[in-house]
């Protein structure tokens, strides 16, 4: 049944209903925006609408097909993302082989000349793994070979770096591999007369008189660990992430798989007896967490326990009473310790009651790291047989940043790196010959 009733008015342009009011002719549409008389004029709003939104409708084709080519292009993702996720549409990883891969040449670009009489005032020491000792030339002391960073103005380049062992000055330097945390992925060792570095995806074969790049052979995976295995010469052993280990020669410049591990190249998986996850597992002292040495001693709990050779050495604290570091060695095979005591001759009461975490031993000297209530770390070196002090003393700067992690014992020196520095002391008397780096 059709409507009688009164049509409301509405907008002779867009058709949009209005109220009409008693005696008013003149109206603006509240839509569209032109004004109009009831009696037919009209006159366009301020502002232009688009072009042809008047008079040609909007053709519906481009809709359409932009929703056509829509579906399409889910359809060929979808598609994709179906094959990726199929177990069978990967190609199987091949199994390594015996092939020899021969490392090509690399071409190194020319740095400029070091000053050697810089005092490395824009030098930070930022080796995270063991630092290389090798004599690169020729004066008859272990030069320095690590991973530092320059700081020029705000900017900061990480670099691998040589310093002469006599005077710490720079000899050579080479800039690691880009790529995030090169500190952490970049690894020297000295072997064959040639230095092995590797970065992110790579190990290169160097020049161990100038730092000159000699190859590169890519890995399929981050290196862990550079090895050198047990009586041989001329190769090393690259750990890597993924289980795709390498035995790269240095003499030959050539690369071969070499899954198993040589002995004592393999990295101790992690256990609730792992020392710490900052250790070094390049140092030449075994350390784990135990709380049973080879025998009890009174008033003594052990933490930690080193070994290197015939040579064990307890660390931990003192109880009942006042906890104060302690020390205690065995010789392999015994039950009594050479000797045992408080870590430092001093006043127990001014060191912290913290067991010494940092040690490490060689065939006649044991040396290890305690703190003070005052502040800061010390470093003392004791007789391994008698427990003899031998020397001890003041860690410059121990007082800022990160305590010590690590003792390198090489030759005639003891090296302390801890925070953007590394300590060189003599290792006969504690004397301080210098220090690599600055805050």
């Amino acid at each position: 049944m059709a409507r009688t009733g009164p049509r409301s008015p509405r907008c002779p342009d867009c058709n949009a209903p209005f109220a009409l009011k008693p005696g008013q002719t003149h109206y603006t549409c509240g839509y569209c925006g032109i004004a109009f008389d009831v009696e037919g004029t009209q006159a366009r709003p301020p502002v232009p609408r688009p072009t042809g939104s008047q008079t040609q409708p909007r053709s519906p084709v481009p809709v359409i097909m932009a929703g056509v080519g829509f579906v399409f292009f889910l359809m060929i993702t979808g598609a994709v993302f179906a094959l990726r996720a199929s177990p069978g549409t990967a190609p199987p990883r091949p199994a390594p082989t015996a092939r020899t891969t021969v490392i090509p040449p690399v071409v190194t670009p020319e740095f400029p000349a070091l000053d050697r009489g810089s005092r490395q005032t824009d030098l930070q020491w930022a080796s995270r793994t063991a630092p290389t000792f090798v004599d690169i030339n020729g004066d008859g002391t272990d030069d320095i070979i690590g991973h530092v960073r320059r700081l020029t103005g705000s900017q900061a380049q990480d670099l691998v770096a040589a310093f002469d062992g006599r005077t710490l000055a720079p000899l050579w330097e080479t800039p690691p591999s880009e790529g995030p945390d090169a500190s952490r992925t970049t690894k020297v060792i000295a072997h064959g007369g040639r230095l092995v570095m590797s970065e992110q995806r790579a190990v290169n074969l160097l020049e161990a008189e100038t730092g000159k790049r000699l190859g590169r052979v890519p890995l399929s995976d981050s290196p862990r660990r550079l090895c050198i295995p047990p009586g041989d010469t001329e190769s090393v052993w690259v750990q890597v992430v993924d289980g795709q280990h390498l035995l790269l020669n240095t003499r030959t410049g050539t690369a071969r798989p070499a899954l198993q591990a040589p002995p004592r190249c393999a990295t101790p998986p992690l256990s609730p007896q792992t020392c710490s996850l900052f250790r070094p597992v390049e140092l030449a002292t075994t350390c784990e967490r135990s709380s049973y040495p080879p025998s009890d001693i009174r008033g003594f709990s052990p933490s930690f326990i080193y070994r290197n050779g015939d040579a064990i050495l307890v660390t931990g604290t003192r109880t009942p009473g006042t906890s104060v570091p302690m020390a205690a060695l065995f010789q392999k095979g015994t039950k009594a310790p050479l000797w045992h005591g408080v870590v430092a001759d001093t006043d127990p009461l001014t060191l912290k009651d913290r067991a010494p975490e940092v040690v490490e031993l060689t065939t006649d000297a044991a040396y290890l790291t305690y703190e003070v209530e005052q502040g800061g770390v010390r470093l003392v070196r004791r007789d391994v047989r008698t427990g003899a002090m031998v020397w001890d003393v003041a860690i410059p700067r121990s007082k800022d940043g990160s305590a010590p992690e690590a003792i390198w014992a090489q030759g005639s020196r003891v090296y302390v790196p801890h925070w953007t520095w590394m300590d060189v002391f003599e290792a006969d008397t504690g004397s301080l010959v210098g220090t690599i780096g600055r805050w």
